[in-house]
């Protein structure tokens, strides 16, 4: 049985996701889809990052509560107003983080759920220390480049139109 460890970069995959149209279930996509066990893929931990606007302090609160409900280890911080938007860049936590359960945990599989091409260089790192990373995310919104580096690239958008497929 894979130990997989998961990343989700919480603003870049519900971005994506919104700009598509689709709506994601994130419990529904990280126990059925990502890490099933009768896949031989076995959970040691989720983490999920989560922005938090701070003109709207309590917005994501529903969303913070399913993630932990779903089985996730929420990570939040209030951002920074930037112009008529907000900034809240969580990749050097998320690449902190990877490293360090990198080292601690020794999973067989890092799961990184994002886009993001600054995820490169700890995608890179991580595979020079033996450990398989995968990317999922969306084709339209990823960057080729961390497709290309990964051990291993999962289409999203695939998944649930199979699984939406499959119910018709």
């Amino acid at each position: 049985m894979a130990k997989v460890q998961v990343f989700m970069d919480y603003a870049n995959i519900d971005r994506a996701a919104n700009d598509l149209g689709i709506e994601i279930d994130y419990e529904i996509l990280l126990h059925d889809y990502l890490v099933s066990e009768d896949e031989g893929r076995y959970l040691i931990e989720a983490f999920s990052y989560v922005p938090i606007d701070p003109r709207q302090e309590h917005k994501m609160d529903e969303k913070i509560e399913k993630l932990w409900n779903g089985g996730y280890y929420v990570n939040s911080k209030v951002g920074t107003i930037a112009g008529n938007n907000y900034k809240c860049d969580f990749d050097v936590e998320i690449t902190m983080d990877m490293m360090k359960i990198a080292h601690e945990t020794k999973p067989d599989i890092v799961l990184l759920i994002s886009g993001d091409s600054d995820f490169m260089p700890i995608v890179k790192e991580l595979r020079r220390m033996g450990i398989r990373v995968e990317v999922a995310a969306f084709a339209k919104s990823i960057s080729k480049h961390l497709a290309q580096i990964a051990s291993g690239f999962i289409d999203i958008e695939r998944l649930l139109e199979n699984d939406n497929k499959e119910e018709k």
